[in-house]
């Protein structure tokens, strides 16, 4: 995706995926105004839906979707950990044991989790 805004009297271009170009424009201070968007038609439709519901807000309107995008890998990541914990190996006391690898996978997605601000 590539998207010309202008912020203030600056010219910017951001270039990336959709979740990154509205990271990008989330966090930019001044008034934010879409000059051109070079996207597939879905993104772009699904940006231009978004700026008409926050009536013309573009900041407001790429705010909500990146937050939308972290709510999504964030139940990816929960959803990891809840079939790596089903991994669990079970002895005959009922307690449960983990591989330490599978621990390590663990905290880095629990890690990751945390780190998304959801």
């Amino acid at each position: 995706m590539e998207l010309w805004v202008k912020v203030g009297e600056e010219k910017r271009k951001l270039v990336g995926s959709l979740w990154k170009v509205s990271e990008e424009v989330s966090n930019l201070e001044g008034e934010v105004k879409i000059l051109s968007i070079h996207a597939p038609s879905r993104e772009r439709r699904r940006v231009k839906k978004l700026i008409r519901e926050k009536e013309g807000n573009v900041r407001e309107a790429f705010k909500e979707l990146a937050l939308w995008f972290r709510k999504r890998e964030a139940r990816k990541i929960r959803r990891r950990i809840k079939e790596l914990k089903k991994r669990a190996v079970i002895n005959s006391k009922g307690e449960r044991y983990y591989r330490p690898s599978l621990l390590k996978e663990i905290e880095k997605l629990e890690e990751r989790l945390s780190s998304l601000n959801v």
